[in-house]
């Protein structure tokens, strides 16, 4: 056999006699290919467990497992322990001041930098709970505020003293506001088992709940109901509609646009690249019923994705030329333009993640021997 050959089956087996470790996001392979340099180039770019399962994954007779052996005890093990007691740090102040998610990502992030991650973990998913519960009581005591006034319309057009009890104006906004409800319910109910696939049970509930109140008599209402209540998480809690309905917030208010667009307009937007904006103003030009309308939003919309996978490959070059300042810049604008992406938002998370990382240890050391930050 060649020593190519030879070269290829030790790849393999390479590949195949290693193990895998996660950060991140990402996935490393660790086999007996691990060197000095491959984890001092982890740690420099942050990625320290990374760094560390590289070390310890480290064949003990090779000439540089001293030199790796060293910066494991003197740079990551004291950078690991400085991550870990930061991030717990932060989560331990998110969760005081009740912001549920923000702690879920901090304590998540200890735990990913910690030997002994179980009862970080228990409080990330403790966090999450809250999180949920918060989510389903804003949700739902919103949901019976508008159910409480859509059953509320029919009974608003009765025909008053004077004109006939038959009148057909009032008797035909009475059917639209019944139609209205059915239409509703008819949402609720698909709403109810979209959730139930995506494992939400508790949002679930909410259009549950809706559904059966408008429609009460539904047999495959109360089937739904039933599975929601067996599968949902414990600790989460339904509140009673009186407790509910006072915790009703205010619905947030919408960006100021223009009550008329003319094609003018929209056009111009799309030769300066504004497109998000030219997007909404063509949506007020639609609604207004503006000539070829749906064919400008559908040029938009692909102008839209094209420049987004443009900037998120730009952003992909820069991060693999380890320059993370400018990949963030590239990938924030590309989430801007498709927020609904989910590979662009967990590339830009990770990132920023990891460029976080590297800031709290270069403010925290204060020395150059800190990891080095892309450009």
């Amino acid at each position: 056999m060649s020593r190519l050959s030879w070269l290829l089956v030790a790849l393999l087996l390479s590949g195949c006699g290693g193990f895998l470790t996660k950060e991140g996001g990402s996935t490393t392979r660790f086999s007996f290919l691990n060197t000095y340099e491959a984890a001092l180039g982890d740690y420099n770019q942050g990625r320290i467990m990374t760094s560390r399962a590289r070390i310890l994954a480290m064949d003990k007779t090779r000439e540089d497992y001293p030199q790796a052996l060293k910066l494991l005890k003197q740079k990551v093990e004291p950078a690991r322990l400085r991550l870990v007691k930061h991030y717990n740090a932060k989560a331990r102040a998110a969760e005081k001041a009740g912001k549920w998610s923000q702690a879920i990502e901090f304590y998540q992030q200890a735990a990913d930098h910690s030997t002994r991650p179980k009862s970080l973990k228990k409080k990330r998913d403790s966090m999450e709970l809250k999180m949920r519960q918060e989510r389903m009581d804003r949700l739902l005591a919103q949901r019976r505020i508008e159910d409480s006034a859509l059953l509320a319309w029919p009974e608003a057009y009765e025909p008053p003293k004077g004109v006939s009890p038959k009148d057909a104006a009032f008797e035909r906004a009475r059917e639209h506001a019944q139609e209205m409800i059915e239409d509703r319910a008819s949402l609720a109910y698909r709403e109810a088992r979209r959730y139930m696939g995506r494992e939400q049970p508790e949002i679930a509930y909410v259009e549950a709940e809706s559904y059966l109140r408008l429609e009460p008599d539904s047999d495959r209402g109360k089937v739904l109901m039933g599975e929601i209540k067996s599968a949902m998480p414990k600790g989460i809690h339904i509140a009673p509609v009186r407790a509910a309905r006072s915790k009703a917030g205010k619905l947030s208010k919408r960006s100021t646009l223009p009550k008329s667009v003319t094609l003018k307009q929209v056009k111009a937007l799309i030769d300066k690249g504004e497109w998000i904006k030219a997007k909404k103003f063509a949506l007020v030009y639609r609604r207004e019923g503006g000539k070829d309308a749906e064919r400008l939003l559908k040029q938009i919309q692909s102008s839209i994705e094209k420049e987004a996978a443009a900037l998120f490959a730009k952003g992909s070059l820069e991060f693999r030329r380890e320059h993370l300042g400018k990949a963030v810049q590239y990938w924030e604008r590309a989430v801007a333009l498709m927020p609904e992406n989910i590979e662009y938002v967990d590339a830009l998370r990770r990132a920023r993640q990891l460029q976080e990382r590297l800031q709290i240890l270069r403010s925290e050391t204060g020395s150059g021997d800190a990891p080095k930050q892309g450009k």
